[in-house]
This record gives C-alpha cells, structure tokens and sequence, in this order.
C-alpha cells in the first residue's frame, strides 16, 4: 500500500482558496447584481432559507432510500437516476413554492437572478466550502502525523480504500482547483437560469411546462455527472458544458420576462 503520501503546499492553498471562494463567490454576485437592479437581499435571503429546508427534506428522504442493503444503492444506474430525480423534483417545487407563495407579489425578472444566487450560496458554503476547509485541515493533520495515525485500527480493505482516497485528493493540483472553482461558477449560473425557469413557470401559470422543463434538467444533469464513467478532468469540462446548454436556453426565457 502506498503510504508516502503528502499534500503539498500549492494542494492545500488550492483547497483553501476554493473554500473561500465557495462561501463568498455568489455573495460578491449578489452585491453587484443588487447594485445594479435595485434587487432586495430579502429574495437572496428566502432563496437560502428555501434550498436549506428543501436539502434537509432530500436528505432524509436520501437516507429512508438508500438504507443500509438497499438494492438501489447497489445498481449505479438507479442510485444515480434516483439521485438526479430526488434532487431534480424537490429543489425545482422548492423555487415554486418560493415564487408561488412568499415571493408573490415580485414578478420584475431580477427576481429569480436574486433568488438563485441565495439558493446557490447555501449549497456551495455547505457542500463546498466546509468540505474544502476540511480537506486543508484533514491533509495538514495527514503530513503531520503520517499514514499509520490516520489507518490505525482498520482493517486491510479499509486502510487501503482510505489511502487511494487520501492520495487522489494529496495528487490535485492547483490547476485542478482552478478547474473545480470554474465548474462551481457554472453551477451557480445552473441555479440562476433554473431559477429563471422556474420563474417563468409561476409568472404564465404553465407549470406543466415549465415546472417540469426545470425538473427534468436538474434531474438529467445530476444523473449524467454521476453516471457517465469519466475522469474527473473530462467530467469538470463535461459538467461546464451541461451548464453552458442550460443558461443559453434560460437566457432566452429571462429576455421574454418582463422588468415588472
């Protein structure tokens, strides 16, 4: 087993930096985006608090699912695609609800913008930012106390599933963080244009096509960056790619809106 293992120091600024970045990225847009519209911190706070109860709903639907011997969580195929559905249809009825109800009366375009900033903005600091000041935390500990610290007490199996995790995220570089931070970016923009989209869906009352539209989207592309059998480098690009598709479509809708 591989044990001289070492996070260098450019790996662990990478992963500081993007931690950072992760936490004050969407708030930076949302400064600039209200200094430009006008746009109130209320949407960007009820798109927080909105994706926060919608990811607590998932996530213990995520754990009555895929129990321990399911055979969902056996088969890639269903645990990705049930995956992509979980995430697709609660986070996408969570903008409804948002846009239905608390947000009724705002019908200007900038909303959504707003909204899915918020929205992404607890999303990247949880699953983002944390995890990465983890990472400079866990790898600093690692060079310090070495391999047989961290394996102590596991068995062969484990000790060596540990080791091969702990050496790909020791391997990134900081050109790797770059490209994590930039397919970050292009998830914020995939939260703004679903949002946009669903948006539209309250504002024309056609639900059953826009509603599902954003479903289907959100569902499909989680599934694909899970699925698809590709190395991370390829699936960074592959995932940009999937958020390009959607903004240039949602773009679309966001011009047909009107201002208020």
């Amino acid at each position: 087993m591989q044990t001289d293992i070492h996070f260098s120091t450019g790996t662990l600024a990478g992963y500081a930096i993007s931690g950072v970045l992760f936490i004050v990225l969407p708030l930076i847009i949302a400064f600039f985006w209200r200094r430009y519209t006008h746009e109130s911190w209320v949407v960007f706070i009820v798109g927080a608090l909105i994706y926060y109860a919608a990811g607590t709903v998932r996530l213990m639907l995520r754990m009555l699912i895929f129990h321990e011997g399911s055979t969902l969580s056996s088969d890639p195929f269903w645990f990705y695609l049930v995956q992509g559905l979980l995430s697709g249809v609660i986070e996408e009825t969570a903008r409804y609800i948002a846009f239905k109800y608390p947000l009724k009366n705002r019908t200007e375009r900038t909303v959504p913008v707003m909204y899915g900033l918020g929205h992404d903005w607890t999303e990247s600091a949880a699953a983002g930012g944390i995890l990465s000041f983890h990472y400079v935390l866990d790898g600093i500990d690692w060079n310090n106390l070495g391999a047989e610290e961290f394996t102590r007490g596991l068995d062969d199996k484990a000790a060596q599933s540990m080791l091969e995790g702990v050496a790909e995220l020791a391997g990134r570089s900081f050109q790797d963080m770059l490209l994590v931070n930039l397919d970050s970016l292009g998830g914020t923009a995939a939260h703004i244009a679903l949002s946009v989209i669903v948006f539209k869906a309250v504002q024309t009352g056609n639900w059953k096509r826009w509603l599902l539209l954003a479903i289907g989207l959100h569902a499909m592309s989680n599934f694909l960056r899970g699925y698809l059998p590709l190395p991370e480098t390829p699936m960074r690009l592959f995932s940009l790619a999937i958020s390009a598709a959607i903004c240039f479509y949602s773009y679309r809708v966001y011009k047909s809106l009107p201002y208020a």
